[in-house]
């Protein structure tokens, strides 16, 4: 399994401008063979910070989805945002256990 987590910081505004193209990404990779999960969520204590959550049931998952026609259209809108900072991360992973619910 792989677990990509990290977050954008956006200048004042671009996330709110942005949230269609976000909207058609997550619904075109969540029905993509191998995602497990894939979400973005504005951090609630900074309306400027997305928080980016991810995992895909391997690399070859992971890799199709950023070969995506999807992608390349999110890419494209992301080319005349304000992002002031940049930070995601590709962990392997293995289930550990449950840790509160079920």
């Amino acid at each position: 399994m792989i677990i990509v987590t990290g977050e954008v910081r956006f200048g004042e505004g671009e996330i709110a401008r942005l949230l269609p193209a976000f909207a058609a990404n997550i619904a075109a990779t969540r029905a993509e063979e191998g995602c497990e999960a894939y979400a973005y969520a504005v951090d609630v204590g900074d309306r400027n910070l997305l928080r980016v959550s991810e995992r895909w049931r391997d690399q070859a998952a992971m890799d199709a989805h950023m070969g995506a026609a999807h992608m390349g259209e999110l890419m494209a809108a992301l080319g005349s945002a304000k992002i002031e900072a940049m930070k995601i991360d590709a962990y392997e992973a293995d289930f550990l256990k449950t840790v509160l619910g079920g």
